[in-house]
Parts: structure tokens; sequence; C-alpha cells
């Protein structure tokens, strides 16, 4: 990481300081959280993995034209100041001809911070954003505080991306975002990552007070993503499969101290006895 000092670790944060999606999104690495769309979500779509190379680079530009689209799109801070993404963990039991595999996802989950309560409906994996058009929905804001390494919170990004481009509303301005998998029509070229920097809006954080100095658009790019976990390190992947591992060796250790307690607990029983 380019930052040591997280912005998810500050013992105080203003509102302003908390990025909206819209923020997030243009911190991450392009390529990267695009991968992570399509291989946690797009791939899963009916047809998928019969469709013609041709069709997968459609879905693959129409995915990419969705992504401009929100990161151009007209976003008044005001309306999602009171809603909050988090990441949530979850574990999904796959059963198939005797045999049984758990899936472990990081997802978004959306918080009403005026409530102090969390959307029930965002449970489960269903839809976190309600029916609220883009222009609402990437105005929420992120925080991605707790023990996530880079690779999950691309996972919550990718999982929020994915909500609003097949659950959500979109507007005539959003139209060309990405569709259903399988549209004939190619998509516009994507326009260069560098022309949707100047427009990202630096009232999350004051460059002054939490940056340090960038002496370029590419640069600053890769400060801000640095402060938000979000700056890409080398073998990203082979990083998320350690966390699972890890992650799943602390279940089974729980499973082992479940396993302990019920032994003790006969024990005691034949004590008794």
């Amino acid at each position: 990481m380019l930052c040591s000092d997280l912005l998810w670790d500050a013992q105080s944060v203003s509102r302003k300081q908390v990025p909206t999606l819209q923020d997030a999104l243009l911190c991450c690495d392009r390529e990267t959280l695009l991968s992570m769309v399509e291989q946690g979500y797009a791939c899963r779509l009916p047809g998928w993995g019969q469709a013609a190379p041709q069709q997968r680079r459609v879905a693959r530009k129409r995915m990419a034209r969705a992504l401009d689209v929100m990161l151009d799109c007209a976003v008044k801070r005001k309306a999602g100041k009171t809603l909050c993404i988090f990441p949530e963990e979850r574990f999904v039991v796959h059963a198939r001809r005797g045999q049984a595999n758990i899936e472990r996802m990081v997802q978004a989950r959306v918080v009403d911070l005026s409530a102090g309560a969390v959307r029930q409906e965002a449970a489960g994996g269903a839809h976190p954003f309600g029916c609220a058009p883009w222009s609402q929905a990437l105005s929420y804001r992120v925080w991605l505080e707790g023990p996530w390494d880079c690779c999950e919170r691309y996972m919550v990004l990718a999982n929020a991306f994915w909500h609003l481009t097949h659950q959500t509303p979109v507007s005539r301005q959003e139209e060309s975002g990405f569709g259903a998998f399988g549209a004939s029509s190619e998509s516009a070229p994507s326009k260069a990552r560098a022309q949707s920097l100047p427009r990202c809006d630096c009232s999350f954080a004051s460059c002054e007070d939490v940056f340090p100095p960038a002496d370029s658009v590419s640069r600053l790019a890769a400060v801000r993503a640095a402060s938000m976990g979000l700056y890409v390190p080398d073998a990203l992947e082979e990083a998320c499969q350690e966390r699972l591992i890890a992650r799943v060796e602390r279940l089974n250790q729980t499973c082992e101290g479940d396993f302990l307690n019920r032994v003790e607990n006969l024990m005691s029983r034949l004590r008794a006895a």
C-alpha cells in the first residue's frame, strides 16, 4: 500500500470525510473491480458457460460502460447522507450429488444511520438498495472498517455494482448501463480511466488533511485508493485464497471447541450419575 493510515481506522471522522459509493468506485482499480463482478456474479448467469467468446466480450463491454455511467452520474451527496453501506460476511452451503461445499461471501448491506437499525430486507443477500435510482444509490455512504483486506473490500463494491446494474431501476440518462446478458449490440467504447478522475468529488476528505500531496492525477488516484484500502497489491487472488483458508480454519476451531464441550458435558453427566 502507498499509505499506512486507512480512512477506516480514524478515531474520529466528519460526515464529509465518509465517501459515497461513487467516490469508492472512482478509487477502484477498474480491471480488478470488473473482474470480480464477472467472476462472482456474471459467470453465474444462465447461459454464461455456453456463451460464445463474442457474446462474453459484449457482456464485458456493457459492464464497463455501466461503470462509466456510474462514475459520470450526477450525484447529490446529501441525498444519501443517512444511508451507509457496510461489509457483511455470510456463508452459503451448496449441496449437490451428496456433497456440500461452503461458499464465503463478503457483500454490501445498507444501514439507515438515522434510524440506527439495519434494513432487514438486506439480510440474506436480498437487494440492499430497494428501488433507489442510481443517482440516489450512488450517494449512499460507504464504510469499510473491519478485518477486511483489499480483495474483500472489492468484493463489497462488486456486490453493490451488481445490485445496481441488475436490480435497481435506471433513469433515461442511465439506460446505457449494463443490461441483461446476451445482448446483441456492441456497446460504445469505454472512456479512458484518466478522463473520469478529474470529476471525482474530493469533498469526502480534505486532501490537505488526509492525503499527502500528489504531483499528478494518477498519483492522487493511487493515494486516495490507498487511504481506502483499495490499492491493489500484487498476487491479490492468492491473498484472497489465504484469507478464505484462514477463515475456514477459525470455523473449524469453533467446531472443535463445540466438540470438546459436548465431550466434557457427557463426562460431567457420567460423574454425576
